[in-house]
């Protein structure tokens, strides 16, 4: 009788062993796959920065394996429209086209698409937006790809009235750029996947926002607020340059690196150790969920460079402010580069002031004017970099309705 009973405690050893072996198997693959993510996030440059709605936010857009069915294929519509009809309102340029073209607009949706576009106006729902692909991040509002021929030529006049010619041009390529990835993974990038949204309704007297937002793109421009904004604006580009099937060539940023790269090159030896940052990064420091995380500020002043210095920061600053229409940019250029402004504005970089590798990054930080500009590994193409920047103002992002500092 004694026999059996050996065997089973024998067995049951032998089967203990086995669960820990097991649980051992198991510790070892995972820590495997942690190790694999960490490499792979040091590959591509860092985590990217959280987007999408806060903690306990209403959510907006698709969640991931969500994404509305598209209509109309968004890059066909873009490129065939040259300059978007903007007769539908009065051609001034100002805040009252604006919301003449966001209601006629708004007028061209189905009752639903009505309802989707439509957000009160709150800190937490400004604070939805991002810079990531679809699938990894949610946004308010409508999905251009799923609107209507008729609605898509209305948001583009919106679009152009809201971020003046040159701004409305950034929009497009960065757009179409997305069109050009979408052979390489349709359920990631594509010209579709992007968004619009009203914070309030459009108003010539009450605030209101009008989010615009996708991959690497966005932009909350704010009407009737406490001050003249359009920021926070993010804009990006993978690839650097590429050609349409159309045959038309783009390179969104270019302009945008151009100037960073001249006002860099203008520094001498000694300016350049003074302008250089005590830290490296991998991405922009104050993008998506970082309202108001500003830096100590670091660098060197403005005013201690040539006049001719101060002109290419100066140009520098216009590449990004020049993104929205006549009347908000005059205004807010005004504003940064007045001699007092500059007298508090102060430029630095790290990384590589040769703005063609990986975490080559620039930096001008003034009273209220913060930009940022970096170079990433690539993505999509992993031999190559793309751009990454950020347009915020300390002190009227969201028009100042929120608290951003």
């Amino acid at each position: 009788m004694k026999k059996p009973w050996l065997a089973i405690i024998c067995l049951t050893l032998l089967f203990s062993l086995v669960l820990v072996a097991c649980s051992n198997n198991k510790n070892n693959d995972t820590a495997e796959t942690e190790d694999s993510v960490v490499t792979q996030t040091d590959d591509t440059g860092g985590a990217p920065p959280e987007g999408g709605a806060p903690d306990g936010a209403p959510g907006g857009g698709p969640s991931s394996g969500d994404i509305p069915e598209s209509v109309t294929d968004v890059a066909a519509v873009i490129e065939a429209v040259e300059t978007p009809d903007m007769s539908a309102c009065s051609a001034d340029g100002s805040s009252v086209q604006v919301a003449c073209l966001a209601k006629a607009f708004k007028d061209t949706l189905t009752e639903e698409q009505a309802e989707e576009i439509q957000y009160n106006l709150n800190e937490e729902n400004a604070q939805i937006w991002s810079n990531l692909p679809i699938s990894a991040a949610e946004r308010n509002g409508v999905m251009l790809g799923s609107l209507s021929e008729e609605s898509l030529q209305a948001f583009f006049a919106l679009a152009r009235a809201a971020l003046g010619e040159t701004g409305y041009e950034t929009f497009k390529e960065v757009v179409l750029a997305d069109d050009h990835l979408n052979s390489m993974n349709s359920g990631m990038w594509s010209s579709n996947y992007y968004f619009t949204a009203f914070l309030g309704e459009p108003s010539e007297a009450s605030a209101w926002i009008l989010q615009i937002g996708g991959h690497h793109y966005a932009s909350n421009l704010a009407y009737n607020t406490q001050m003249a904004s359009a920021t926070p604006t993010f804009t990006g580009t993978e690839p650097l340059a590429y050609t349409t099937e159309g045959g038309v060539n783009y390179a969104p940023l270019q302009g945008r690196r151009d100037a960073m790269y001249n006002m860099l090159s203008s520094l001498t030896d000694s300016q350049l150790q003074q302008a250089q940052l005590s830290k490296s990064f991998d991405d922009v420091l104050v993008g998506p969920g970082e309202d108001g995380a500003f830096p100590a500020s670091e660098g060197i002043a403005v005013s201690e460079l040539t006049d001719e210095q101060q002109k290419l920061v100066k140009e520098a600053i216009i590449a990004w402010v020049e993104d929205t229409n006549e009347e908000v940019s005059a205004e807010l250029t005004s504003a940064y580069l007045s001699d007092e402004a500059l007298s508090q504005t102060k430029i630095s970089w790290s990384g590589s002031t040769s703005l063609d590798e990986h975490a080559s990054y620039v930096r001008i930080d003034g009273p209220r004017v913060w930009i940022e500009f970096i170079c990433q590994t690539g993505v999509a193409y992993r031999d190559q970099i793309h751009y990454h920047t950020i347009w915020r103002d300390k002190e009227a992002d969201y028009g100042g309705s929120f608290s951003s500092r």
